[in-house]
């Protein structure tokens, strides 16, 4: 009896189940589509604005895990590791002040892990865009937004240095704003689309 608990959905009810989700919650992922467009654009107007941005949200993000670091280090005191722990801390706390200062010190760096962003993004679209597959015929735009965040990955690490001043900012914008529509699509077709229980 429990072996059946535990065997895995079939594929047909696991198909169904996807169409169910996307069709019930179509107004969710189309806002997050919209949303997302939005913020492509204005990243794309202003290319050097938000690399900035980035660069000071990510400045933040490193004092914050400084912050969290101390704190783990310091309820660790005598333990094994400790110096070794401390350390770490004070080198995420100097990157995250380095960062703030001087927003652009640390671009191509940024350049580097916005490159492994996209990879991952491009590889979760294509991921979805399969999802996708069976409940709308519009997933070739997903597919074609994953296609895309893998290309701007490579194409990031290939042009470094040069590209890290201009390039956050417009891929970021270019990233953003198809994902955004390929996503406000699909979902609108979901909306439209096979109904739960076929």
């Amino acid at each position: 009896m429990s072996d059946e608990k535990n065997r895995p959905a079939p594929a047909a009810t696991v198909r169904r189940e996807v169409r169910r989700y996307l069709h019930q919650h179509w107004r969710a992922f189309s806002l997050q589509g919209l949303l997302m467009a939005l913020a492509g654009v204005a990243a794309l107007v202003a290319p050097l604005l938000a690399t900035l941005a980035t660069s000071i949200f990510l400045g933040w993000l490193v004092l914050a895990l400084a912050g969290a670091a101390f704190i783990a280090c310091f309820r660790m005191r005598g333990a094994a590791g400790f110096w070794s722990n401390l350390a770490l801390s004070v080198l995420l706390l100097l990157l995250g002040i380095v960062i703030l200062a001087d927003p652009f010190a640390g671009a191509v760096t940024l350049t580097t892990v916005l490159a492994v962003y996209f990879l991952l993004t491009g590889l979760t679209i294509l991921s979805l865009a399969r999802a996708f597959r069976t409940s709308t015929g519009r997933f070739w735009l997903l597919a074609l937004a994953g296609g895309l965040n893998v290309a701007l990955a490579f194409f990031l690490v290939i042009g470094l240095p040069g590209t890290a001043s201009w390039a956050v900012g417009v891929f970021l914008g270019i990233s953003l704003l198809m994902s955004g529509l390929s996503l406000l699509a699909a979902a609108l077709d979901a909306r439209t689309g096979p109904k739960p229980g076929r």
